[in-house]
């Protein structure tokens, strides 16, 4: 099975639909059914089974899958021992990261990185916390940037600390804040929980929900509107807008932390070993 041949698999199972994996792989729906059909042929066997709600995977389906994602990390290993020959640094970086990270910080830190190893490619994935950290746990990312309290039994550093605060488009009290309107957004349930339990370690009533997005950044476009108010961490505070910063019950501020982790065989990776360099570098100093 070639490296192509795995990529196919793996999109169509993570997918589980056909057409979306042909839009995600830039090919046709109908080339991508006989490249299948291929394979089928190729390893006499049935690979899946389409029905009303997408794909579904047969045993021997299951088993070429997990064959391609070993097929691919060895092919991956093999390219990068081959690099690692060569004075100049090559190789492909696979990066699991928080949404907001990845919005507001990532694409320094990658720019900055490329400026000095030019031949390093990046692949970026965003997500939530728990889906990033199986991710870096199952080998599929070689870093993970994550935000908030979890559980980790590898190597990992605090790359950054936050303020909790509320945004706004005019200045606004504290006191004030059960009676104006509230935006809310899906995000991680760790994040959630900080928030909520702030929330009742300083008001009796519920907050008067107007709003409900999919997203932080979606949240604070509707804020500075003036549509209500929202509370999220300070890295998407930009410069001149109105906040006010949560503090705990102790009186101090109201922190949210990110993270960034790894396993240690990764670092075997030339590039991946620079790369968590850079980052101590840029992210501690």
């Amino acid at each position: 099975m070639n490296k192509r041949e795995c990529v196919i698999l793996i999109t169509i199972y993570e997918e589980k639909n056909i057409t979306k994996a042909a839009d995600r792989l830039f090919v046709s729906q109908p080339t991508l059914t006989y490249k299948l059909q291929q394979l089928e042929r190729q390893y006499n066997t049935k690979i899946l089974n389409r029905g009303r709600h997408g794909v579904q995977f047969t045993q021997q389906g299951e088993y070429l899958v997990d064959f391609a994602r070993s097929t691919l990390q060895r092919l991956d290993s093999l390219e990068q021992a081959l690099w690692d020959m060569d004075e100049t640094l090559y190789g492909t970086v696979r990066l699991s990261v928080a949404r907001a990270y990845a919005l507001y910080r990532l694409p320094t830190i990658l720019n900055g990185f490329s400026e000095e190893h030019p031949q390093v490619n990046f692949v970026v994935d965003t997500g939530l916390n728990l889906n990033l950290i199986q991710e870096v746990f199952k080998g599929d990312s070689h870093i993970g940037i994550v935000r908030g309290e979890h559980h980790w039994g590898f190597e990992q550093m605090t790359i950054g600390v936050e303020e909790m605060c509320v945004l706004s488009k005019e200045p606004i009290k504290f006191e004030d804040l059960p009676h104006l309107h509230r935006i809310t957004y899906n995000t991680d349930p760790a994040l959630n929980m900080v928030i909520e339990n702030w929330w009742k370690q300083n008001f009796s009533a519920p907050s008067k929900v107007n709003l409900h997005l999919d997203n932080m950044e979606t949240a604070k476009r509707m804020a500075l509107e003036g549509l209500g108010y929202t509370i999220v961490p300070s890295i998407v505070v930009e410069k001149n807008q109105h906040y006010i910063s949560l503090l705990d019950k102790n009186g101090a501020p109201l922190l949210w932390r990110t993270w960034f982790l790894y396993r240690k065989e990764s670092l075997e990776i030339s590039a991946v070993r620079e790369f968590v360099h850079y980052l101590h570098e840029v992210c501690t100093t």
